[in-house]
């Protein structure tokens, strides 16, 4: 039986009890943003854009850069579990505030690094669920590298180091986390996400296949964090696309990723080949849970160090290369302060505090420039 909104099953009612929060998790690149407004075109879930409140949260809990920063309320006669109490108040109250505002009844949050809290997210918010992403390494490292000037191997690290993150602390959550993968999800939407939206214990709807118009109805921001376009559709395209900038030298990387890699059954070099990385007699056959992650562990331990984690503080490189890396953001921001929308926003402030001729000029010359080492009037604007 399906309402007015297409749903499979009855929205939930204005005076049951709310369910727990939505966590989506993954690294960076890994389509988390994607997935993210796919679950906010359900009529029941919203979540908003990026926050990185866990940031905040932990904080209160342990002060930075003080020596009695760490649990300071226990000096006040308080435990921890009661300031768990009053922060799931505090932040539950802020998150449910913009759900009730977007007419939904649940609220939920998604944000790259959180992959590091996830424990501590389990701990305050004792209803919350977890909705993993991972994505092939080779399509994560190329768009870390085009999007945020990683070199390859630096993002293939990130990716090791995150993922292992979320197989720790989701197999330790049994039910409550479920991962699937971006290949999957954009291949075959439809059955991926009936099987998110049943871990998630909300009915199917089918505006989560229509994201990218319900997004734009509602008058969302059309690029968000990642430089995500939200009135895109899902594009099939994608699952392989970074194979066509790839080299030979990111090949010869991607074999260091073989084994975390086929733990979540990929083949590190071909992204057209997949395993299925669920248990044969399982019924589900897209997502896994973190009970099904806790199984599979075990037969991978003399491959896979799950316990590896890297230093707080990493410099691998020598000054030679962080001054290349350097070179190549001040590139890159070079590139974004060419755009026209950028120069005519320049162009928009000299007008609007200067009155003068020149100024004026200066303006015009800002928004005809292609390039920012033009000069007006022998001057470097």
């Amino acid at each position: 039986m399906t309402d007015a909104n297409g749903m499979d099953g009855a929205p939930h009612e204005p005076g049951e009890r709310p369910p727990g929060p939505v966590f989506v998790v993954g690294s960076m690149r890994s389509g988390s943003t994607m997935l993210r407004l796919i679950l906010d075109s359900h009529p029941n879930i919203a979540i908003g854009g990026e926050t990185g409140f866990m940031g905040a949260l932990l904080a209160a809990k342990d002060i930075p850069n003080w020596q009695f920063g760490r649990g300071w309320y226990q000096r006040l006669g308080w435990t921890e579990k009661e300031m768990d109490e009053r922060l799931r108040e505090f932040y539950d109250g802020l998150f449910r505030r913009y759900a009730l505002e977007q007419g939904k009844t649940r609220w939920g949050e998604k944000t790259p690094f959180h992959t590091a809290h996830m424990a501590q997210m389990a701990r305050v918010f004792p209803g919350a669920v977890f909705v993993g992403i991972v994505r092939h390494p080779g399509a994560v490292a190329a768009s870390l590298r085009k999007k945020f000037h990683y070199t390859f191997p630096a993002a293939l690290s990130y990716w090791t180091a995150t993922n292992l993150d979320m197989v720790r602390a989701g197999s330790t959550l049994g039910q409550r986390f479920a991962l699937c993968r971006y290949e999957d999800l954009v291949l075959e939407g439809e059955p991926v996400l009936r099987e998110v939206l049943a871990h998630l214990d909300e009915p199917w709807s089918p505006s989560v296949l229509e994201h990218h118009r319900v997004q734009r109805e509602k008058g969302a921001p059309r690029a968000v964090e990642g430089s995500t376009i939200s009135h895109d559709p899902i594009d099939a395209r994608r699952a392989v696309q970074w194979t066509q900038a790839a080299t030979v030298e990111d090949y010869r990387a991607l074999e260091g990723t073989a084994d975390l890699a086929a733990f979540f059954g990929y083949d590190p070099v071909d992204p057209a080949l997949r395993d299925r990385f669920t248990p044969a007699e399982n019924s589900r056959k897209w997502t896994a849970t973190g009970d099904d992650l806790a199984l599979r562990r075990p037969r991978w331990e003399g491959r896979i160090d799950f316990d590896l984690r890297p230093p707080t503080v990493v410099i691998d490189a020598s000054p030679e290369e962080l001054a290349a890396q350097l070179d190549r953001v001040q590139q890159a921001l070079a590139r974004v302060r060419s755009r026209r929308a950028v120069r005519l926003v320049d162009a928009l402030r000299k007008v609007q505090h200067g009155r003068s001729v020149r100024d004026i000029r200066a303006a015009w010359a800002i928004v005809r420039s292609p390039h920012d080492a033009q000069t007006v009037d022998g001057r470097q604007r």
